[in-house]
């Protein structure tokens, strides 16, 4: 917890002493009004081209780690192109789905499609005044991406090309054949159990005699190398006229990533390989003096490469298999294997053939926009059409691979290879992985007007979407119908009014519809004459209060089904018929989630260099729904519907803040950001539970819950004393002790406590930036941390070790309790489990919060009057970065975004340049 303390307390001094954001054109994006943001009343923030361009990544979601206050962004552990980040809006408000509507160019999109250099900013909305506009699909944020577009001027044409290398960090260090040989034993000896190996055969282990029955194989090095490559080659040109603006740009790129023993096969590799072209063109004609278009495209195609075997089977068996129970070959070169493990490793990635991945996306879209100023000044009309079409589909090419195992031959018996498996043919089959296919209207009247000291700016909008994906009951579709209006009196004096309407097809068809009202207010006070010639240079107070909707819920939950059941016996001789069941009750009074959201915030500006913002917010989510056989009784008789009983409050607070300044050639910048959130559940139709402190009512989202360990039982002796018994299984020596929470003098579950935090999302989030340049060299530092963040450390073999067949970490090993370690702080080895050892409890539930330096990046900006000779090159920039360098944590043998039995995470490098034309 000290650490956790520290690493927070890291992120305050930096954030909130020094701090700055770009503020010169940040907007309220996404539907509706644009309010430059100077007179916006909204919460919001933005991720610029400028910030982004610093960043490398294959998924852009995983640029946006610590940029926005509010915006939790998570990473996934994976291969650099699978994995997308997990983001959430404001924590956690609600005990389902908790994902942010993202919007690209204001479609439903997805923003793994995209390159980071064709995006021009990432606005996240977080109020009630900006998030109404989205009704029913609002409640938990939105996520606004916009695309790059033309500028009038001359073609500039840039040309980026990056080289990346990833390494692996962290990976699990299990023990040797000989340690794993002697850690079975003692689990077995533990369990009052028959030792599986004889001296002789432990000898063998040690000193390496046979290997081909006593081996010691490094499976994780023989499996994976120590280094990812790729590329990522850019070009695009932006220009144009007073007629025509362009942008368009051909992205390529691709990634291969560490595992080792992939060129076994002459006709094929078993690589993990990606590569992804992109192609956009966003074009803005000037039809006629009255008349805009807004045409854009992007053609996604992308390919990606595997072994036959499944990702997840191949990390299992290198979490599971022992290095002492096979070789990865026998010395009749075929796969090592046994009854009990089918999955040796090497093969998995070598020998079971591959598989293949292909994607096309095509996303287009027409914006026309027309000004009817001379039906009645400052009217305006727009039209916008997107049509998206998305498709994946498989390939594989695989086998079952022959292995067999070997028994040695003792006191002059002969060796035995006994084959297990034989080998199959390469078996070819495709299938669709998914299509989806998605139609955007909206229709948008807009009126602008100035009145002397008054400024009025409204909006009327309909909206449709509809998303078909193949498959039953995967369609969906929805309806919106905006009005919003935005007031200004002398500059200073700011209203906000959005009235919605919105519908969802998922919800009943004559009840389908709700209504979102929001209102939001700000005041300018460095706009009144009292505050004029301060060294003040913006100062505003706002605040807003709305409700906005959620219902991505599964369909037709509001339809009553029957279905086949048992069969019964009628008539005289009897004869067997088919009978009917209730298979489907339908939740009585279907609805959407309302979340009720009231922000109020500041923001301020000094020396026109320090900025500071602060956001202050209450969440308080109704209708949510929830289980409902806890609010019915059981004499009911069967599944009882869930019911929108549930109810969540979710309030935090966010500080972003800023200082950039320049010294004659010398720039610099420290800025940074800062959340906390906290939630509540009020109600969840919980079961009865006899004591105050089981209840999940009243507690985080997501809380966990658990035993607290006292120690460890060190000896029989110590477990007889004890007046207190333990009832989750048979207590030994070497068990964890657990703590009496109501005094029952019994360990049962009702001894469960709240520990910890949630393993979804932490409760604080922050970030924050150190930059300097001089005479085009610099300089550029970003860090991201958590903190009241919990994980729970299961992972098999590292803390799961020998059950199932699981090898053992050597962490686990070193720090075991045995007869000869009495003072071990983990339990006893054991095959066969317990119900005491392994289970939530205090000893497993960790701290997971941790400071990650997420980029470091230096780089030389070559001098104009270098290049001013040859008058081709404008621009020449080159750079070299890395990514998650750094992590300072308390888990310490494990990363704390990649527990699990999951692909390691990455350090990555970049060595690139850009050259400006």
């Amino acid at each position: 917890m000290n650490k956790a303390i520290k690493l927070v307390m890291t992120g305050l001094l930096v954030s909130a002493n020094m701090l700055a954001q770009e503020t010169d054109s940040i907007q309220q994006y996404g539907r509706g009004i644009s309010v430059d943001w100077k007179e916006s009343t909204t919460a919001g923030g933005m991720v610029t081209a400028g910030q982004l361009s610093h960043k490398t990544s294959v998924n852009p979601s995983n640029s946006l780690f610590g940029s926005v206050p509010g915006l939790y962004v998570l990473q996934n552990a994976g291969s650099s192109w699978a994995d997308g980040a997990t983001m959430y809006v404001r924590g956690l408000g609600t005990t389902n789905s908790k994902s942010p509507l993202i919007l690209v160019d204001g479609f439903v999109r997805s923003i793994s499609d995209l390159t980071v250099q064709e995006i021009e900013s990432v606005v996240v909305l977080k109020d009630a005044v900006a998030l109404a506009l989205y009704g029913i699909r609002g409640a938990n944020g939105v996520v606004y991406v916009t695309t790059k577009r033309g500028k009038t001027g001359k073609p500039v044409i840039n040309f980026n090309y990056e080289f990346n290398m990833g390494t692996p960090v962290r990976l699990p260090e299990m023990v040797d054949g000989y340690t794993y040989a002697q850690a079975l034993n003692e689990g077995l000896k533990n369990d009052h159990l028959s030792p599986r190996y004889t001296q002789r055969e432990l000898d063998a282990f040690r000193d390496r005699t046979y290997p081909d029955f006593y081996p010691d194989v490094d499976w994780w090095g023989e499996a994976l190398r120590n280094h990812s490559l790729g590329q990522n080659a850019n070009f695009s040109i932006q220009g144009g006229g007073d007629k025509v603006q362009y942008y368009a740009q051909l992205n390529y790129l691709n990634d291969q990533g560490i595992l080792k023993p992939t060129n076994d096969n002459e006709d094929y590799s078993t690589q993990l390989k990606f590569s992804k072209l992109n192609i956009r063109t966003n074009l803005d004609i000037q039809a006629t003096k009255t008349t805009k278009v807004q045409l854009s495209m992007l053609g996604n195609f992308s390919e990606h490469n595997r072994p036959g075997a499944q990702l997840d089977d191949i990390f299992t068996a290198l979490y599971q298999v022992p290095s002492g129970v096979f070789p990865v070959k026998t010395k009749n070169e075929v796969w090592g294997g046994s009854t009990i493990y089918s999955n040796n490793p090497i093969a998995l990635i070598s020998g079971k053939g591959y598989a293949r991945s292909q994607n096309r996306a095509l996303y287009a879209d027409m914006n026309i926009q027309q000004d009817l100023s001379t039906l009645t000044p400052g009217l305006s009309a727009s039209v916008r059409v997107g049509l998206d079409s998305d498709a994946s589909y498989w390939d594989s090419n695989t086998r079952n691979f022959a292995y067999e195992s070997s028994v040695k031959g003792w006191d002059g018996e002969e060796d035995q290879y006994k084959n297990l498996r034989n080998e199959s043919a390469l078996s070819f089959s495709s299938s669709t992985g998914e299509i989806v296919r998605r139609f955007n209207f909206n229709a948008q009247l807009n009126y602008d007007r100035n009145w002397g000291l008054h400024r009025l700016n409204t909006v009327l909008l309909y909206a449709m979407d509809r998303m078909d994906r193949d498959g039953q009951n995967a369609s969906r579709a929805y309806m919106d119908m905006v009005g919003q209006a935005h007031y200004s009196y002398k500059n200073r004096y700011l209203l906000d009014f959005a009235l919605s309407g919105s519908a969802s097809s998922v919800l009943e068809p004559n009840h389908r519809w709700g209504i979102f009202p929001s209102i939001g207010a700000g005041w300018i006070l460095s706009e009144e004459s009292w505050m004029k010639g301060k060294s003040v240079d913006f100062l505003k107070l706002r605040a807003s209060y709305g409700i906005v909707g959620r219902a991505d819920f599964g369909v037709n939950l509001y339809k009553y089904y029957m279905g086949s059941g048992n069969s019964y016996y009628f008539k005289d001789t009897p004869a067997s018929q088919s009978g009917m069941t209730e298979k489907q009750i339908a939740v009585d009074g279907l609805t959407y989630e309302k979340s009720h959201k009231l922000n109020v915030g500041m923001d301020f500006m000094v020396w026109k260099k320090l900025s500071l913002t602060i956001d202050g917010y209450y969440d308080h989510r109704t209708d949510i729904l929830v289980d409902g056989g806890n609010a019915i009784s059981s004499v009911f008789g069967m599944t009882v519907p869930k019911r929108n009983d549930g109810v969540v409050n979710n309030y935090g607070v966010e500080l972003m803040a800023g200082w950039n300044d320049r010294i004659g050639e010398f720039s610099y910048q420290i800025n940074g950001q800062f959340s906390f959130n906290r939630s509540k559940i009020i109600n969840m139709n919980e079961e009865y539970r006899p004591y105050d402190y089981l209840e999940r009512t009243g507690c985080r989202v997501g809380q966990i819950f658990g035993y607290e360990v006292e120690g460890i039982y060190k000896n029989q002796e110590e477990i007889n004393q004890r007046e207190v018994k333990q009832y989750l299984s048979e207590v030994r020596p070497g068990d964890l002790k657990l703590k009496d929470q109501n005094g029952d003098k019994r360990i049962d579950q009702y001894d469960q406590v709240a520990m910890g935090y949630n393993a979804t999302c932490p409760e604080i989030y922050y970030g924050f930036n150190l930059g300097a340049e001089y005479k085009g060299l610099g300089v550029l530092a970003q860090f991201q941390g958590v903190a009241n963040y919990s994980q729970v450390l299961d992972t098999r073999s590292v803390y799961r070790p020998l059950i199932n067949n699981n090898t053992i970490s050597r962490y686990y090993w070193e720090n075991r309790w045995s007869e000869n370690n009495p003072n071990g702080t983990l339990p006893r080895l054991t095959t066969l489990g317990s119900a005491n050892n392994y289970n939530n409890n205090s000893l497993w539930v960790t701290d997971a919060s941790f400071l990650k330096l997420r980029t470091l990046e230096v780089y030389y900006q070559l001098p104009d009057k270098w290049l001013r000779r040859q008058n081709v090159v404008k621009s020449v920039k080159l750079y070299v970065r890395g990514h998650d360098l750094l992590c300072l944590d308390g888990i310490d043998i494990a990363d704390p975004e990649a527990l699990g039995v999951t692909h390691p995470a990455m350090k990555q490098y970049t060595f690139g340049f850009n050259l400006q034309f």
